[in-house]
């Protein structure tokens, strides 16, 4: 925890007095306040027994204390800041143990940071008790437990896999397209993908499908927003949708390190991948489904590999931009009004009689589908992570929650 103190040397001071009045001290090392970054300081107390939990009349005593045998010493370590010091509390416990015992006779326990069942400090942390003692009217901030695994802290950062590469922004590219693929194709994606199959399978094979077109051809396509909408066609027009994206792209490896440049670069970067992990199974499906155009004649049906249009694809590409800077900002207005948009080149299609509602519907939830996948794969290799931890404030708990990025 951090102690907000005007003079740590009065601090550690204080520190060692009231460790002194509670343990026999056997070791201190004083910090060096005069270096930058300041050296830490430690107090070791020597081993003592434990004191054994108090007689209830009718009620047998449990004390780690009785059996086995158990000997206790407090850890202190000290780190000065600049306008107080972090300060750290562990309590080790031996115990003889059982011959027997997997770790043998007379191993250590670790036991102390967060809360710890000691006769010492009850159910009470360690860190707080000594914190409680040097400053009672003070507010300090408390750290959020490590979050280990033999011994590791598991939050740490990893160095990213194209670090060591020669070519490491090709490298960064194909890593994050690779993931890209893994999102896409993982089991909850593949459910939401297979419902929303089902959903335009029942649209296209009932008489949703041209109830629907009928009703928009009429009320909708003749009015002025019918007119409107015509002109969003050009939006999925994959050869002016594709050279706007590699633009911004190769734009943000010009201009790297500038801000207007980085976000433009990381639009068209995650555009592009949007298309690349999308695309396939655009034209696969259009293919299965081998549905045709209302123009056509043949109704909405599904007939496979009759024909190539039960996917609009405009309507995936047109989709693809606003979807890609919706996931970049962070006004929820912003993002439900770039959503909005990238409907508009899907309507298109309905009013231009070019596609059913089933067709454009998939193929704007595609475009859904990967911009979630590229989504995940920035926060992937961002190494962002959300902890939420419960957090004991002397006689009271709480909750704690971290995010790293």
């Amino acid at each position: 925890m951090f102690i907000p103190d005007s003079d740590p040397q009065d601090l550690w001071r204080e520190t060692r007095v009231a460790v002194a009045a509670e343990w026999p001290l056997a070791r201190v090392v004083e910090p060096d306040f005069t270096a930058r970054p300041s050296g830490q300081g430690v107090i070791e107390t020597a081993w003592v027994e434990p004191p054994a939990e108090p007689l209830v009349p009718g009620v047998i005593p449990t004390s780690p204390s009785l059996f086995p045998p158990r000997r206790q010493r407090l850890i202190v370590r000290f780190s000065p800041g600049t306008a107080g010091a972090w300060i750290e509390a562990v309590l080790e416990t031996q115990s003889i143990a059982e011959a027997h015992a997997p770790m043998g006779p007379g191993r250590v326990e670790m036991v102390g940071g967060w809360q710890t069942a000691q006769p010492l400090s009850g159910s009470r942390d360690v860190t707080t008790i000594l914190v409680a003692q040097l400053a009672p009217s003070a507010e300090p901030i408390y750290p959020l437990p490590r979050l280990t695994g033999d011994g590791i802290d598991v939050t740490t950062g990893r160095e990213p896999p194209w670090a060591h590469s020669a070519y490491p922004r090709l490298a960064r590219t194909g890593y994050k397209v690779l993931e890209d693929y893994r999102n896409f194709y993982s089991c909850d994606s593949l459910v939401c993908l297979t419902a929303a199959f089902g959903a335009g399978a029942l649209m296209a094979n009932t008489g949703f499908d041209t109830t629907m077109q009928t009703a928009w051809m009429e009320s909708v396509q003749p009015t002025d927003i019918g007119k409107t909408l015509l002109n969003c066609k050009d939006i999925g027009e994959g050869r002016y949708a594709l050279s706007v994206f590699g633009v911004a792209a190769v734009t943000g490896i010009i201009l790297e390190g500038n801000p207007t440049g980085d976000v433009i670069g990381e639009w068209g970067s995650r555009s592009l991948r949007m298309f690349v992990v999308g695309a396939p199974p655009i034209y696969v499906l259009q293919l299965a489904t081998g549905a045709s155009r209302p123009v056509d004649g043949n109704g909405s049906k599904w007939h496979m590999f009759n024909d190539n249009n039960g996917v609009s694809g405009h309507a995936f590409i047109g989709a693809i931009p606003f979807l890609a800077a919706a996931e970049m900002v962070e006004s929820p207005w912003a993002k439900g009004g770039l959503y909005f948009c990238s409907t508009l080149t899907g309507l298109s299609r309905m009013t231009d009689n070019a596609h059913y509602p089933s067709q454009v519907f998939l193929g704007w939830y595609l475009a859904v589908a990967s911009s979630v996948a590229v989504s995940r794969t920035e926060m992937h290799f961002d190494s962002m992570v959300v902890r939420v931890v419960p957090l004991p404030i002397a006689d009271l708990g709480g909750v704690a929650v971290e995010g790293r990025w």
